[in-house]
């Protein structure tokens, strides 16, 4: 069903005033939950989240960049939908400019609690407001699906990626988000992780990309710059 064209009648209007994105019009009733939520993530996007997110039987689930919670409602629901593994979001919420210009900051921790009450997934999802590298050090559970939509720089996602690598299980999927602009970080991320042999690409989906671990030993990003300190570590989207 093509729906561009009601975007430009009143009843785009309307549904504008609701905050109902005419896209979200497309979401089936399994994530009619993100209708209305800020962000990026396409239906299919979603669609893949939820399945990825409801075939996780041990660990648990890790969002690294969470905005407004969009991409959370998906793995949320996809989780209870599935195997109930507890899923984990991670964004500071702190005033930050993005890789493409995007602005971000506290009002957006607010949206994403109201977010996580309209929806009724505050039930499923833990918010820490920290960055990668502080929340690793003391980290203790295997992580089976690593959702990566944080600092879109190079810098910043080899950071996420490399902070989480080691609490990965064995067979761990792993996503990007915006994975194939050769602007921003995701996408030459990738390429050294296939070229690492640590990683199979499976999938791409719109602009996300999903590889899966093949369980060896760790992926050496030899060019990812060093850790940064907490102070410098932001929330950060494209």
């Amino acid at each position: 069903m093509n729906l561009a064209w009601i975007a430009n009648t009143n009843a785009g209007a309307f549904l504008r005033r609701l905050r109902i994105r005419i896209p979200d019009l497309r979401l089936g009733a399994e994530l009619g939950a993100m209708r209305g939520v800020e962000g990026w993530l396409a239906k299919e996007e979603a669609e893949l989240l939820f399945a990825l997110a409801s075939g996780v039987e041990t660990g648990c689930i890790v969002e690294v960049g969470s905005y407004r919670g969009r991409s959370t409602i998906a793995l949320a629901l996809g989780s209870r939908s599935g195997h109930g593994a507890p899923v984990f979001a991670l964004d500071p919420h702190e005033p930050f400019t993005g890789a493409l210009g995007g602005d971000f900051g506290p009002e957006d921790r607010a949206a994403f609690y109201r977010n996580m009450l309209r929806s009724g997934c505050y039930l499923d999802v833990r918010l820490i407001n920290l960055d990668s590298e502080t929340v690793t050090r003391g980290w203790s559970k295997p992580v089976s699906l690593l959702w990566i939509d944080g600092d879109h720089s190079y810098q910043g996602v080899s950071r996420d990626f490399n902070c989480w690598q080691t609490h990965l299980a064995p067979d761990a999927q792993v996503v990007f988000d915006d994975s194939l602009d050769p602007r921003i970080g995701p996408a030459r991320l990738i390429k050294e992780l296939l070229e690492s042999d640590a990683f199979e690409l499976v999938r791409t989906v719109g602009k996300v990309t999903l590889l899966r671990s093949l369980g060896g030993r760790p992926a050496v990003i030899s060019s990812a710059h060093p850790l940064a300190s907490p102070r410098d570590v932001r929330q950060a989207r494209a």
